[in-house]
């Protein structure tokens, strides 16, 4: 009987970041604050191309949300497997009994945000083995949003008939390309609602 051996030589060089964090900052009706900071040696390993920002959100008719932790659970699930996000035609990420996480549009006809710098490339905020980023996601008008000189959209909706006048808003971050094999992605971070009304 014949045998088959398969071998392989490769040896896997893992990005891991776990020192780099987004943060929450202050809100007001129509901004959102974080921070994404800190200093970790694997940062060395990224390509200029990244690491990425991803902006996402969910819609609802309040501006309480107190299922945010479903949110944040579910994208671990999804992404534990150092895989990439699925982002579908809808801008749809993922989807819960209750809720469904949209990725920000890359313009008002509904461009999906894209691999490897998803919403904003962080790699300028980058000095050496260090990431010191403060940003803020405001909304300019009606689907329009801004980000550090980005313009970023959410998608069209009837608003009178859903009510759906509130976007809450999370973000992580990725990084996909450089010297290494695996994609990593921090945790995602509730930031924090906006009034889309004002």
């Amino acid at each position: 009987m014949a045998s088959l051996f398969l071998y392989s030589c490769g040896i896997p060089t893992i990005c891991t970041l776990n020192n780099i964090k987004v943060k929450k900052g202050s809100a007001t009706d129509n901004t959102v604050q974080m921070t994404v900071k800190g200093t970790d040696t694997d940062l060395e390993k990224v390509s200029a191309s990244c690491p990425g920002l991803l902006l996402c959100y969910v819609e609802t008719d309040d501006f309480v949300f107190t299922d945010s932790s479903k949110i944040t659970s579910e994208f671990s699930k999804t992404v534990s497997n150092n895989s990439k996000i699925f982002i579908n035609n809808n801008n749809e990420i993922l989807t819960t009994d209750d809720y469904i996480l949209y990725a920000f549009q890359k313009d008002a006809a509904g461009a999906r945000v894209s691999t490897p710098s998803y919403s904003l490339n962080l790699h300028p905020y980058m000095s050496g083995v260090t990431m010191d980023a403060d940003l803020t996601l405001e909304h300019v008008s009606g689907q329009q949003f801004a980000i550090k000189g980005t313009s970023l959209y959410i998608r069209t909706e009837d608003r009178e008939k859903t009510r759906n006048n509130f976007i809450h808003v999370f973000a992580a971050f990725s990084a996909e390309q450089g010297e290494f094999t695996n994609m990593y992605w921090s945790s995602l971070v509730y930031l924090g609602y906006i009034d889309i009304t004002k």
